[in-house]
């Protein structure tokens, strides 16, 4: 079993499902799977029952995905444990945002398949499906949260923005909103400390290739630094200081350049 390539179709399974693309999701169940929902009492066996949940259940709703962190465990050859954690925002019809977080652990197994012309092959199914954090659930809701705005009123703005993924040094895979970051560094080991609003993650991988991957969102001030321009404070000669009270400097030969663009950007946005 590859698991990167299972934390791939993790990944890809979440993205597609909450752009409303069930399909992939049940592509890669294994036939006996069994499903443990985010509510009580949510309890499914089998990829039959769980088609039929779901087309009994039609689905109002839309979503958006924020940061998502993966942890995973290689059990043996032919299995692996993949968690996903997340801040999901339900947009409800009324116009009610409500974010929750979640944390969603797939079971990925090779399982014995047979295809339309008789060959097996071995391909990777999901085993189990546990989402663990468990809430209140209204008596009205079988699979689609339809009423959970009822039970948790707390409405707050959509989030949709560009997001960036990137491996830890703990090989964790990071999937985050580029506006979460406010500035990133190099370090001794050449690897990556990327500064968050609410932590701070050690990535695999160069500034340039984390740069290339916001497609010009963080702006490199630096041979070391690359910083997000909507978290200037301020600048002056030779330094810029951030929203988080950090102060980097910048090259003197470069600074008129550089100034330019952090107020270019400031000012686009």
């Amino acid at each position: 079993m590859n698991i990167t390539e299972c934390v791939e179709k993790s990944l890809y399974i979440l993205d597609e499902y909450y752009d409303n693309n069930i399909e992939p999701y049940f592509e890669y169940m294994a036939e006996n799977v069994i499903w443990h929902g985010p509510a009580i009492g949510q309890h499914i066996v089998g990829k039959a029952n769980m088609r039929k949940a779901w087309e009994q259940s039609p689905n109002s709703l839309t979503f958006s995905l924020g940061d998502i962190e993966v942890q995973y465990i290689q059990l043996s050859p032919t299995s692996c444990e993949v968690m996903m954690m997340y801040v999901v925002t339900t947009h409800y019809p009324n116009g009610d945002n409500i974010p929750l977080f979640q944390r969603i652990q797939l079971s990925w197994a090779d399982v014995t398949i047979v295809d339309e012309n008789q060959h097996k092959q071995r391909v990777p199914r999901m085993l189990m499906i546990h989402i663990s954090n468990p809430g209140e659930q209204h008596s009205a809701d079988t699979i689609y949260p339809e009423h959970y705005n009822e039970v948790y009123k707390q409405a707050q703005k959509p989030v949709q923005e560009p997001r960036i993924s990137l491996r830890g040094t703990d090989n964790a895979f990071h999937v985050i909103a580029v506006s979460s970051v406010i500035w990133a560094q190099t370090t001794p080991d050449q690897h990556c400390l990327i500064h968050l609003r609410t932590r701070t993650l050690k990535v695999k991988g160069s500034l340039s290739e984390i740069e290339e991957l916001t497609e010009g969102l963080l702006v490199r001030i630096h041979s070391g630094y690359i910083v997000n321009p909507l978290d200037v404070v301020s600048v002056w000669r030779f330094k810029v200081s951030l929203s988080d009270g950090t102060v980097l400097p910048i090259p003197e030969k470069k600074y008129t350049m550089i100034k330019k663009t952090l107020m270019d950007h400031k000012a686009s946005n």
